[in-house]
């Protein structure tokens, strides 16, 4: 739900660009470690690019500290859409904090 979530708001990521395959060389990872033998069912590792991005807004472009920037914030909006997705009944929250969500999508988490 998160990938999907980010695709939705970020313009950095890329859904067609995850891989949710645990593969023998990643066993060892942190995100399949804490799922395997914690039990943590959404445990994700977030990567950036060197070489710039092939797609969206950014395409041809190499990405800075305003870019890292808006894509944590963007995560933190996602992350809130989560929590109310698959909890809203016993997440409730002030109505300032959902004007907070709602002010960072619609200005596209704008870094200055």
């Amino acid at each position: 739900a998160l990938p999907k979530i980010l695709s939705q708001t970020a313009p950095a990521f890329c859904l067609g660009s995850c891989s949710f395959v645990v593969e023998k060389s990643k066993e060892s990872t942190a995100r399949v470690v804490v799922w395997r033998e914690i039990g943590v069912q959404r445990s994700y590792t977030m990567e950036s690019t060197l070489c710039g991005c092939d797609q969206g807004k950014y395409k041809g472009l190499q990405i800075g500290t305003r870019e890292l920037e808006e894509m944590g914030a963007k995560f933190c909006v996602g992350l809130l859409r989560l929590k109310r997705m698959v909890s809203p009944l016993e997440y409730n929250l002030p109505s300032s904090l959902l004007d907070i969500e709602n002010e960072l999508i619609e200005s596209s988490c704008k870094v200055t």
